[in-house]
């Protein structure tokens, strides 16, 4: 992650700071409060993009292949 959230993620304990990065919300909320608050750029950004991206195609493969197992 780019920048640091405005809860204390780092007197979480491991795992939950781990499950933590599972939540697509964690990186858009970095990348909302790099953009509105601080105004950074893109290059800033990338290590919060790419998990969000990998969110995305994860959920659209999901469904395009639950909607096949539907339709046959």
């Amino acid at each position: 992650m780019a920048f640091s959230t405005s809860f204390p993620r780092a007197s979480m304990p491991l795992v939950i700071r781990y499950l933590g990065n599972l939540i697509p919300l964690t990186y858009f909320l970095d990348i909302l409060r790099g953009i509105m608050l601080k105004g950074v750029g893109s290059e800033y950004l990338w290590g919060d993009v790419l998990p969000l991206a990998g969110f995305g195609a994860g959920i659209i493969a999901l469904a395009s292949w639950r909607f096949r197992k539907r339709v046959e």
